[in-house]
């Protein structure tokens, strides 16, 4: 049997509909912030089927927002080696570059997903992260632009809230922050990123600036 001929049956020995269950599940917990349970899920995801994109894609996320920050990059360059159009990789390994220090390269990375239409979760979560990014430069009104964007696109991104009030209050708008957390609040108060947003006020009230977590 020739080695494209062996590669094939792989293939077709895969499970990908068993591994569906796993990967929407490891996504789930994704969304609500339980990012080591999603790499257990998508770890039996991939068991069944390694050469899924989608969930290699979602354990370099689940890696990388843990803090494993070598092993994400080694998942989504692997990714993006196969695939360099593959947006969510792209802005994932924009994310890890960003919490490494590569400042430069992580704007490289996030700019053109955040202006993409083809995957309005890609575009999500990039403009989500030079939110982050340009808040770490100190360019408060920017980064402010961006976190703004993201909660109007997707108001049930509470994690958005949280840190749109983190940069405000870091901007000296105390004011707006407490407003803004208050919104993250009320949109879902049994979120984690809810409780935080709770916490975070509380923080102010203290004189404190609430950690950040992303």
């Amino acid at each position: 049997m020739t080695p494209g001929a062996s590669a094939a049956v792989r293939l077709l020995r895969e499970d990908h509909l068993g591994a569906s269950t796993f990967i929407e599940k490891g996504w789930n917990l994704i969304a609500i912030g339980e990012f080591a349970e999603a790499e257990k899920a998508l770890m039996w995801a991939l068991q069944l089927a390694p050469s899924d994109t989608r969930g290699r894609a979602l354990l370099g996320w689940a890696l990388m927002r843990q803090g494993k920050l070598y092993e994400a990059e080694c998942v989504l360059v692997a990714l993006l080696s196969e695939n360099t159009l593959h947006s969510m990789a792209r802005v994932n390994l924009g994310y890890v570059c960003m919490r490494k220090g590569n400042r430069t390269r992580a704007a490289e990375l996030l700019l053109t997903p955040s202006r993409q239409t083809r995957d309005p979760q890609a575009a999500l979560y990039a403009t989500f992260y030079r939110g982050l990014l340009l808040t770490l430069e100190r360019d408060f009104t920017e980064a402010e632009q961006c976190l703004r964007t993201t909660i109007r696109v997707a108001p049930n991104f509470i994690e958005g809230y949280y840190e749109l009030g983190r940069t405000q209050l870091s901007a000296g708008m105390e004011q707006e922050a407490r407003t803004t957390w208050k919104a993250g609040h009320s949109a879902n108060r049994f979120n984690v990123w809810g409780k935080r947003c709770a916490e975070a006020i509380r923080c102010a009230d203290r004189g404190e600036l609430a950690p950040s977590f992303s």
